[in-house]
């Protein structure tokens, strides 16, 4: 009866969703690559989450530049021969690269004024260091805030690709009085802010330099919660994308209520901090379209708008 109606009235299938994109540095090219089909098929997001590089990728699919952005940070990946330079080490300049690369990606597929015009809700997640006391007063305990949070972080993402049970970063958590902070719409107040709270979601010292506003440091989004689907209604349809079961197994039950959530396929070529590999950051994106594409008729059946019809009552 529904499918003659919307035929005789010349209507379209609509198509929403709720889309959430866990952080995985290089990994996370794959939600950008997924979500780019979505809207391919004329699905509107209602909100859009990202954590880290998940946040990045989700300031792309607002600005409708992923294919540009692709490109662009694939030509810096191909000039960048390696992850560490001893030699800029030696004379005081930073050793890792990424941060340049990062910064210039993020301002190259940046089209803020879609940003600021959308109508999609957005949630970029980051995490604030509120020190207890003078914890983070002086450069030695600082550095070394920054020292045990990238260790921490470092090898429970080892453990996490072997599948073993890991706590140390909520050990640092803990220890340092972390506390979740969600950037929203209201933030995004000009582009240099966007690519501040960008940089803030994705802080993960010496990788990335440590970022602070006044007396609070900011790291990684993905220390407290890498796939954010807490900020979606409950009873929202929503996607999400991680790249394995750390982002979601802590998760209660009725924040994956009305919930699709998709991994790869099969194992990333790309890997969080490989900032040397262009083909691998490609076919993340790559494969994140396709594996989409595999799963077409279940999204777009998850996805539909159902229009329901007021009761007409003749006498």
């Amino acid at each position: 009866m529904f499918d003659y109606v919307a035929s005789f009235l010349n209507l379209q299938p609509q198509h929403e969703v709720s889309f959430a994109i866990a952080g995985g540095g290089c990994k996370a090219f794959y939600g950008m690559g997924f979500g780019y089909q979505l809207k391919q098929w004329g699905i509107q997001f209602n909100g859009l989450s990202g954590v880290s590089a998940g946040a990045a990728m989700v300031i792309g699919l607002l600005s409708e530049t992923e294919e540009e952005t692709l490109e662009y940070i694939q030509s810096l990946v191909l000039r960048n021969e390696s992850n560490f330079s001893f030699t800029r080490l030696l004379k005081g300049e930073r050793p890792f690269p990424h941060e340049n690369i990062y910064r210039r990606a993020i301002r190259y597929g940046t089209n803020f004024e879609k940003v600021k015009s959308s109508k999609v809700k957005i949630f970029i997640g980051a995490v604030g260091a509120f020190p207890k006391g003078d914890k983070l007063s002086g450069l030695f305990n600082k550095a070394k805030l920054i020292s045990e949070t990238a260790t921490a972080f470092l090898l429970d993402e080892s453990d996490k690709s072997k599948g073993i049970p890991c706590n140390r970063v909520e050990k640092i958590i803990s220890k340092w009085n972390l506390r979740q902070v969600i950037y929203t719409n209201k933030d995004l107040e000009d582009p240099n802010i966007v690519e501040q709270i960008i940089l803030n979601s994705s802080s993960i010292p010496p990788v990335l330099a440590f970022q602070n506003s006044g007396d609070i440091y900011f790291l990684d989004g993905g220390l407290m919660n890498n796939l954010l689907l807490e900020v979606f209604p409950i009873e929202a349809k929503k996607i999400a994308v991680c790249y394995d079961d750390y982002s979601i197994r802590s998760k209660e039950e009725k924040y994956l209520k009305n919930t699709l959530v998709f991994r790869p396929s099969r194992e990333l070529k790309a890997t969080t901090f490989d900032y040397t590999n262009p083909v691998a950051i490609e076919d993340a994106y790559t494969l994140g379209k396709e594996d989409a594409k595999a799963n077409k008729d279940i999204i777009l059946n998850f996805t539909e708008k159902k229009f329901s019809f007021p009761m007409v009552s003749t006498w």
